[in-house]
């Protein structure tokens, strides 16, 4: 049976793919992990044919950066790049790391057993474009890497320094950020601007984990 590893640090998601992969006949689950960092170690430790790829995961290193590098240690790793963020920039880097799939969580046509049986006989399915939707005044196309990190963190509660702390970057930074997308949008505060990046999954944030 081929081994599957999971990476993606959102329980509710995870425990999804680790069902799908339990329900299959033709895989078996090798790891299930919330670190991408974590994801090139298991690669290196253990037999993995195909890894179910996060963008963004705990750690200082994302699902597209672990990727690269384990199709640079391990080119015979299938990786599906998985996530719920519609940030454009995701499919052209996924692409230029080397994955040989990408997959939106919530909105593409395809099932995800589907994307994983295709992918395991040799096909690379990407879609077309990054989907796109309406946030306020604004279109979810218009945003940077940077300004969706910034709303990812926003959304999961963070304060201003927290974000400036996880980003490197200054409080003053992040909030220009803020204050850009808030002006763009149309949102009167970055409390009405997290409900809506939620409400429309444009950004779904991170679910707390339980002590283990």
């Amino acid at each position: 049976m081929k081994q599957v590893l999971i990476v993606e640090d959102q329980r509710m998601p995870r425990e999804n793919m680790e069902r799908i992969i339990s329900d299959s006949t033709s895989y078996e689950l090798a790891a299930s992990i919330s670190s991408a960092e974590l994801a090139v170690i298991k690669c290196q430790r253990q037999h993995i044919d195909l890894v179910l790829m996060d963008v963004c995961t705990t750690g200082s290193k994302d699902g597209i950066d672990a990727a690269a590098e384990i199709k640079k240690q391990f080119p015979s790793i299938k990786i599906i790049i998985v996530t719920s963020m519609v940030e454009v920039g995701y499919l052209d880097r996924a692409k230029a790391a080397g994955a040989d799939s990408f997959w939106y969580k919530d909105v593409s046509r395809e099932t995800l057993i589907d994307v994983i049986d295709r992918t395991i006989s040799g096909e690379h399915i990407f879609p077309d474009k990054s989907p796109v939707v309406q946030l306020g005044h604004a279109s979810s196309a218009e945003f940077t890497a940077k300004e969706i990190e910034v709303l990812r963190l926003v959304c999961d509660g963070l304060e201003y320094s927290e974000i400036a702390e996880k980003l490197c970057v200054s409080v003053n930074t992040v909030k220009t950020h803020v204050s850009h997308i808030l002006q763009r949008t149309g949102y009167a505060n970055k409390t009405r601007l997290a409900i809506a990046v939620t409400n429309k999954k444009f950004i779904i944030p991170s679910i707390p984990e339980d002590n283990e």
